[in-house]
């Protein structure tokens, strides 16, 4: 009976947090979904200035096939794990709101989905730059390698909008944590 209280009390302290806390919409393209979501991180900063949003995604799929066996294989020893995890920050006004989305070397900048140099590109955009869902802001997955955007780089007909992902509390090293093997 106590591990019961202990477990409801745990459930009912997380799911209030989660509902305060803005959920990002995720677009991928659907030739991606291979490699979709399978959970995705969040850490809210104790003054509740920045919420951190880790995204663990099933793989990334070099785009020459005859490379990506190599590469999975370079990612496992390099990273511990070929999960491929991409962090990304919203800073937060006073009320919750956002007021900024920071890509720290996970923004996508111009880059197609196939494109394979200099992908690992850093911006901070304004609220007013984003598209919002219902009150969500929407993300998109522009590039194999998962860098992230806040308009597509991908056509629309192939657009998947992923609305429920696994949730977990935690932040980018406890993702590292339960993903990797080192």
């Amino acid at each position: 009976m106590r591990i019961f209280l202990i477990t409801l009390l745990l459930g009912i302290s997380v799911l209030t947090m989660a509902k305060d806390i803005i959920l990002p919409v995720f677009s991928m393209p659907e030739y991606d979904l291979k490699n979709g979501i399978i959970d995705v991180f969040i850490q809210e900063q104790k003054d509740g200035s920045k919420l951190s949003v880790t995204v663990v995604f099933k793989d990334e799929d070099h785009p020459c096939f005859l490379l990506d066996p190599l590469y999975d294989i370079y990612r496992f020893f390099r990273y511990g794990r070929v999960a491929d995890i991409e962090t990304f920050f919203f800073h937060l006004n006073p009320d919750g709101t956002i007021k900024a989305l920071e890509f720290p070397g996970v923004f996508a900048g111009d880059h197609s989905f196939r494109d394979t140099k200099d992908l690992h590109g850093t911006a901070t955009l304004m609220a007013e730059e984003l598209i919002f869902i219902d009150g969500r802001p929407l993300i998109y997955v522009n590039t194999w390698n998962h860098m992230f955007g806040v308009r597509p780089s991908f056509d629309s007909k192939d657009e998947k909008l992923i609305f429920d992902y696994n949730l977990s509390q935690g932040s980018r090293q406890d993702s590292e944590k339960k993903y990797s093997w080192h």
